[in-house]
């Protein structure tokens, strides 16, 4: 069982790293957004916002959430569901589930845990409707990643360059999870025949799956292939089994 607090601070790192993403993508400093939520009426201290953006607060309260939402001009949402920078996120003690599903439950569009009928039409959508969203994940992650990754190269600043190479890395490993997530999903819906959607040139490498002797496209890739169907309970209690095999890089 997942500790209350360990949860609590995991909530509030989520939306202390919002915070600082937004403030910086704005321009604005601590000092900038303290301004601005005074003068809204709600004043929020310069040391409050740094102490959150540094981890030094175990909690954020929702007035705080509301308030800063509107100074970086964004949903609050965006301050608690982290989509297309991670792949999931313990919205619950204890409980993980994709930063989309989070994201519906937030916005009040499903329930926590919904499930549609098996074989309906409803199903076909629900399943396109997350693959269109773990896609647009990725995308983003991926353009994020080369943002950082040109930053690197160019920058004369060794600080910079430092920090970009760290972003770059932590981006790197979410990108191959995002990418193992979606060749899981698509052998899912395979499985349940439903035909995923075509991928873009630039990600058609998903679509490939590891054998013995090659990687190879699903459709001349053998039935018990991992990425070709889900995971059976063997392999997925099992370290060894071979669907838990390293990701494959997009970026070498």
């Amino acid at each position: 069982m997942t500790n209350p607090k360990d949860w609590q601070a995991g909530v509030t790192g989520r939306v202390a790293e919002a915070v600082r993403r937004f403030r910086e993508e704005r321009g604005m400093s601590a000092q900038d957004v303290a301004a601005a939520c005074a003068e809204l009426g709600y004043p929020i201290a310069r040391s409050i916002i740094a102490n959150l953006e540094n981890g030094r607060r175990s909690s954020v309260d929702v007035a705080e959430v509301l308030v800063l939402a509107k100074v970086l001009d964004v949903p609050p949402v965006a301050l608690l569901v982290p989509v297309g920078e991670t792949g999931e996120i313990e919205v619950l003690p204890g409980r993980m589930i994709s930063t989309d599903e989070a994201l519906q439950w937030v916005c009040g569009d499903l329930p926590l845990d919904y499930e549609p009928a098996n074989d309906t039409v409803e199903e076909r959508f629900e399943e396109v409707r997350k693959h269109r969203q773990m896609m647009y994940g990725l995308q983003k992650a991926i353009s994020r990643t080369e943002e950082y990754r040109r930053g690197a190269a160019l920058s004369r600043d060794m600080p910079t360059r430092e920090h970009n190479s760290k972003l770059v890395a932590q981006f790197d490993e979410m990108i191959s999870d995002m990418s193992l997530a979606i060749q899981d999903l698509r052998a899912e819906m395979r499985a349940k025949g439903i035909h995923p959607p075509t991928l873009p040139p630039a990600l058609a490498h998903l679509d490939y799956v590891e054998t013995e002797d090659a990687w190879v496209h699903v459709s001349e890739a053998p039935a018990d292939a991992p990425g070709v169907r889900p995971p059976t309970d063997e392999e997925v209690t099992d370290p060894a089994g071979v669907y838990n095999r390293p990701p494959k890089r997009i970026f070498e």
